[in-house]
């Protein structure tokens, strides 16, 4: 069986964003298995659609931007908004396995941040996306990304407030 050139772009960027796909899905959602499915989902939509991309970084934004999509109208399906979901196992994600414990703290800390200002704690310091590209992805405006911010560091530094941020 040969591998066709859209099959071998599909693992390229599969390869390349999985992490930052995964990571966008599980910090919206929380459970591993939904993100699961907007990661597959994502992906899969990618593979179906022919796209191009004047570069990378607007490749991953569009990666981002539909798994954002895609966890949205997951949140909003009558599933979701019925049914009462069992709290996850305590077993860590992959990530967390190669973390320090202070690594691990502030990621806690940022998971417990209301969504909208997850995710762009998440877009900015973790896959490196600037304003303007957290924007775009998000659907908002970019003095709305940087009232997120400060927002978000503002919880941040109390919840962290004696083990990490002294006065």
């Amino acid at each position: 069986m040969q591998i066709t050139d859209n099959e071998q772009d599909l693992r390229q960027v599969v390869e390349m964003y999985k992490g930052t796909v995964y990571a966008v899905a599980y910090s919206r959602l929380k459970s591993r298995s939904d993100a699961d499915d907007v990661f597959q989902e994502t992906f899969l939509l990618y593979y179906q659609k022919t796209l191009s991309f004047e570069n990378e970084q607007a490749r991953k934004a569009w990666l981002i931007r539909t798994a954002l999509n895609l966890c949205k109208k997951h949140n909003l399906s009558s599933w979701a908004t019925k049914v009462d979901r069992l709290p996850e196992n305590d077993e860590e994600l992959p990530a967390q396995q190669m973390m320090s414990d202070e690594e691990n703290d502030v990621l806690q800390a940022v998971l417990s941040l209301k969504n909208g200002l997850r995710e762009a704690v998440y877009l900015y310091y973790f896959t490196g996306l600037s304003i303007a590209e957290i924007a775009e992805c998000m659907g908002i405006s970019k003095g709305a990304v940087q009232v997120r911010l400060v927002r978000a560091r503002k919880h941040l530094k109390n919840k962290l407030k004696g083990e990490y941020f002294y006065e």
